[in-house]
């Protein structure tokens, strides 16, 4: 593997509306496990990574406390969202502006908990040896999460509204390497508390 930087970023600074409440700390019993949502999203990151970002909400005071008071506090950076309220692309960008000098990026969401982190590893492994956009499938489904190379540094941070990084993955279908998923956890979000029964 190169030695290039990529970095992680999960991206944490939405507002569960649809769930009713702060769905990244409700808790889910995941693998014998019952912690919460948060951690088990951040579990499969933290198996591949040494330290990862997490993005989130200046007023989600819950939250952060929950995050430094973990054990895996020492391994997670914390980044303000500046203008959450604007949608997903605010979050991503203030990511990616707190790590612009990275060689990549690897983006997570934080209420994805089935990811294997053998998808992760094989996104990283690519983008590691060249890849300029990694999108993991199953079932000709993609998922998350996503990978680009510096390439896109420019346009990354140029995004607005609540739609992410899609219409720069729309405009570059021959930069896209796809990861084989073992299973559909790269498409299984936490949105409503109906999901956690599915």
């Amino acid at each position: 593997m190169s030695d290039k930087m990529i970095c992680p970023i999960i991206l944490a600074a939405g507002k569960s509306q649809r769930f009713g409440s702060d769905k990244l700390l409700h808790i889910l019993p995941y693998k014998g496990i019952n912690k919460a949502l948060i951690f088990h999203s951040l579990i499969p990151w933290l198996e591949v990574f040494d330290r990862i970002n997490v993005v989130v909400r200046p007023d989600n005071h819950a939250l952060i406390q929950t995050l430094k008071k973990s054990e895996f506090v020492s391994r997670l950076t914390l980044i303000t969202a500046i203008n959450p309220e604007k949608g997903m692309s605010a979050s991503l960008v203030s990511g990616i502006d707190a790590n612009k000098a990275a060689d990549g990026w690897l983006i997570g969401l934080s209420d994805m908990p089935f990811i294997q982190s053998s998808v992760i590893v094989k996104s990283l492994e690519a983008l590691n040896t060249g890849a300029e956009i990694t999108l993991p499938i199953y079932n000709n489904k993609r998922g998350h999460p996503v990978g680009f190379s510096s390439r896109f540094r420019i346009p990354l941070l140029a995004l607005n509204g609540d739609k992410g990084a899609k219409g720069i993955i729309a405009s570059s279908p021959n930069n896209i390497t796809f990861i084989e998923s073992p299973d559909e956890g790269i498409w299984q979000d936490i949105d409503t508390r109906k999901n956690l029964m599915n």
